[in-house]
């Protein structure tokens, strides 16, 4: 009997037990609220910082962590929905409650993360577009000095639609395409840079500076002699200087040939021709189309020479000629270069000029004197942009 008792009252109490256990874990909930939905059980937080993240730009910026956060979000929203359309007193939102803090956690930081790429990005856009723009602007001086080829001009035009298109993209917040673009146009803008800076290098080559140099100390000389005049036409500088007894008397403005920084290397090319010549001729009204003119003796033997050469190595044909008929003549003075390779005062200065200068009169036509002027100095700027 007494072993009896003892059993009964311990399958009492396992009952009694089992009967709390039970209450505690279906009653208790029932009291604190854990059954009841999260206050975000729809996500709308995770979803307010996803679409802030997609208006910065997250899909262009962070494409994977983009749709990493959207993924998040539905399988949040799939355990929500699971735990509401369970039993009352059998749902759990704990595992779903973390999934939906998860989602909002990735959401967040892509948010957050997208902001600072897309700020970082449109300081870097901003100054690689002010840098695009000065690098276009100095390659243009240069260009427009050069005289350029079609693929120079094809790389001018590029430079100025990536340009444009890099400001487009700039004011639509597209900062990564922004600076794409601006780097595509200094690259563009620095191929026609090269190639303007290669064509005009002869102006700070220093075999020709020094040899331009020398014509202008004989062309000086001869002023002294018994002429007592002489001219010095600086191509660089679009001047004409008279010498009078070894002193610089006077300077005029000049036009020169469409294509005067080049060398006269034959007939057509358009470029006035460098070296030292004389006036062979004085030309009054009616014998030249422009005016009062002064015939040179182009071509000398040096000229000659050089067509030669060309010849020889092939790089002119049987059929081009080396020119002639080069003049200082009237009718210049427009500001730009127009004329078939002569020198162009306008018509007040070639009055003076045709009036004080005799036959035989030496005139040195050089490049540079090796001073500042406009194309060494566009030169050394473009020293410093590589």
């Amino acid at each position: 009997m007494p072993r009896a008792s003892r059993f009964l009252r311990l399958t009492t109490w396992t009952i009694l037990l089992a009967a709390v256990w039970f209450v505690s874990a279906r009653i208790v909930p029932l009291l604190d609220g854990s059954q009841d939905p999260p206050p975000d059980s729809l996500g709308r937080g995770a979803q307010r910082f996803l679409e802030a993240a997609r208006a910065s730009g997250a899909q262009r910026v962070h494409p994977q962590r983009y749709q990493s956060a959207k993924d998040a979000l539905k399988r949040a929203r799939f355990e929500m929905n699971l735990q509401v359309a369970g039993f009352w007193g059998t749902r759990d939102f704990t595992r779903a409650q973390k999934s939906m803090d998860e989602a909002q956690r990735k959401a967040f930081l892509l948010w957050k993360d997208t902001e600072a790429h897309q700020d970082r990005m449109r300081k870097e856009a901003e100054r690689l577009i002010a840098e695009a723009r000065e690098s276009l602007d100095d390659s243009l001086d240069l260009v427009e000095a050069s005289l350029p080829v079609v693929s120079t001009r094809s790389h001018i035009a590029a430079a100025e639609m990536h340009l444009k298109k890099a400001q487009t993209y700039l004011a639509a917040a597209r900062y990564d395409e922004a600076a794409a673009e601006a780097r595509a146009s200094r690259s563009s803008s620095g191929h026609a840079h090269a190639r303007s800076r290669l064509s005009l290098s002869r102006f700070s080559d220093p075999g020709n500076v020094s040899r331009w140099r020398g014509w202008i100390r004989q062309a000086v000389e001869a002023s002294k002699g018994p002429a007592g005049i002489a001219l010095v036409v600086n191509k660089e500088q679009h001047v004409l200087q008279v010498y009078k007894n070894g002193r610089l008397v006077r300077t005029v403005p000049v036009d020169l040939g469409a294509k005067s920084i080049n060398q006269k290397m034959h007939a057509g090319d358009r470029a006035t021709p460098e070296g030292l010549y004389r006036v062979v001729k004085k030309k009054g009204h009616g014998q030249s189309k422009f005016g009062l003119a002064l015939l040179l003796n182009y071509p000398n033997e040096e000229d000659r020479r050089r067509f030669a050469e060309l010849k020889a190595r092939g790089q002119l044909t049987r059929r081009t000629g080396i020119g002639g008929l080069i003049e200082i003549h009237g009718q210049g003075g427009l500001g730009y270069d127009w004329t078939d390779g002569c020198v162009a005062p306008d018509d007040r200065d070639m009055a003076v000029l045709y009036n004080e200068t005799p036959l035989n009169t030496v005139v040195a036509i050089v490049g540079s004197d090796g001073g500042e002027g406009p194309i060494r100095s566009m030169l050394r700027r473009a020293e410093s942009y590589r």
